[in-house]
């Protein structure tokens, strides 16, 4: 199934049924008058981390997204946003504590995508489309022999797109796994075009069949990914 094009208003409620997977975006806060909002939602833990940043606008955006997860996971509980406990992976992916409500969140450039589904692990990744970014020696870092070739076939003037599909896709791919860079990046490779899949996987034809990706387009010069476990859930895409 391909992402639907219309990104929805945000429901009045917070429904989450368990064969659904739910994407919000949001755009974050760039200065501090606009982020103080979000302040009182943090744990001491996150203000201390967000006290470490030297840059204001990197500050800003890092209070917006970690505020605008509480809220919208204490609505989905039910819960006050500073009630929520998370716990951490060893590859540092969180987690709720207790809760079966999964959950992932990217940004980049003033913009935020988060996912939320009952039981499956979802990965998400956005990137703002930067094409002194996207070179083919970076890609031949980052990303397969495989995606590399596919990259290399792609006319000039669709290479950005291109790279930062291949990139959002296969970080959406580790996040949903919660491993990380501990599996190499060689070890997969994902589609640059459509549809969204998880194409190639040292592990084999399974565990390609085990995965699904989705394009997200949120706005103009953006890209992102989703990628969940399975093939029989809905997706739905919210504006906040």
């Amino acid at each position: 199934m391909e992402l639907p094009t219309l990104w929805e208003e945000a429901p009045s409620s917070h429904d989450l049924p368990e064969n659904q997977v739910q994407v919000w975006q949001a755009t974050l806060p760039r200065t501090e008058e606009e982020a103080a909002p979000f302040l009182p939602l943090l744990s001491a833990d996150e203000a201390e981390r967000a006290g470490r940043f030297l840059v204001d606008r990197a500050r800003a955006a890092f209070v917006g997204a970690r505020g605008t997860l509480r809220l919208l996971l204490g609505r989905y509980l039910g819960v006050p946003p500073l009630a929520l406990r998370f716990c951490y992976s060893a590859a540092g992916k969180p987690a709720l504590e207790g809760q079966d409500l999964c959950f992932n969140l990217s940004h980049s450039q003033g913009l935020a995508l988060y996912a939320f589904s009952r039981r499956l692990s979802v990965g998400i990744d956005v990137e703002r489309l930067r094409p002194e970014v996207a070179d083919v020696q970076i890609a031949r870092r980052f990303f397969s022999t495989r995606e590399v070739a596919a990259l290399e076939l792609v006319e000039a003037n669709h290479r950005t797109e291109a790279f930062f599909t291949c990139w959002t896709r296969k970080e959406a791919y580790l996040k949903a796994r919660g491993e990380g860079l501990s599996l190499g990046l060689d070890s997969f490779a994902v589609s640059l075009g459509e549809p969204a899949a998880l194409v190639h996987s040292d592990q084999g034809t399974d565990e390609c069949r085990r995965w699904r990706l989705c394009a997200l387009h949120p706005r103009p010069g953006y890209v992102g990914a989703l990628c969940a476990p399975g093939g029989d859930w809905d997706l739905r895409c919210f504006h906040r």
